[in-house]
């Protein structure tokens, strides 16, 4: 088995163009990624930059990721990028992201740039979403944060947040973790206690007034 875990880091696209925002909101600036093998270890790496078409980097993508418009100037365009990172994973058994945004990007972004790949369609079929997953596995349908699922094992979050290949890499290591199923769901027991659905009071006002009868005379 060939495991892949990625990431995407997005800018949103500028005001201006009103029609490309009907169809998606933003554009990749960095792909990250991670392979893993049957042992889960990781064997191979891809990251790249790419340069938005539809204005320059918002301030507050800047702050949240620490990529400037200097810093994609010279990167490749969205088609070179995307197509050198599905040839890279395109040997992938199962393709893994933190979330379900990065695969509606995917999507979105290849629909408005008129973008297509002959293995496109393949990527797509083997994406999953392990924050989904994670949260099956302790027992919650609440989406829970990358930075607090590492938390939570007891690790400390590897590289900076919100770096592409970063988060990549500890989606990869939360799921190393979860299959050593005894010393996961050992960790976890306590927040899968926080998290467990609470069993529904049944008593009620009917029930706290039941048998008391108005005395007519007062």
């Amino acid at each position: 088995m060939i495991y892949v875990f990625v990431d995407f880091e997005m800018n949103q696209i500028d005001s201006d163009h009103r029609q490309e925002k009907k169809i998606c909101k933003s554009e990749i600036i960095e792909i990250g990624a991670v392979k893993l093998n049957d042992s889960y270890e990781e064997t191979d790496s891809f990251k790249s930059y790419v340069k938005p078409a539809y204005g320059v980097m918002a301030s507050r993508i800047i702050e949240l990721t620490g990529i400037t418009d200097e810093m994609v100037e010279d990167a490749p365009a969205y088609e070179e990028a995307i197509g050198k990172f599905i040839e890279w994973c395109a040997d992938a058994d199962v393709i893994y992201a933190w979330s379900e945004n990065d695969l509606r990007q995917f999507r979105k972004e290849a629909r408005l740039k008129e973008y297509s790949h002959p293995d496109m369609d393949s990527v797509i079929a083997k994406w999953k979403d392990f924050q989904k997953e994670y949260a099956r596995l302790i027992g919650t349908s609440r989406r829970i944060s990358l930075a607090d699922a590492v938390f939570y094992l007891g690790e400390n979050f590897q590289g900076a947040e919100h770096d592409a290949l970063w988060d990549a890499r500890n989606t990869a290591e939360v799921f190393k973790l979860s299959k050593d199923e005894e010393n996961f769901f050992k960790i976890m027991e306590p927040v899968m206690d926080i998290y467990r659905p609470k069993k529904k009071l049944t008593y009620s006002l009917s029930d706290a007034f039941s048998g008391i009868t108005l005395d007519e005379d007062q």
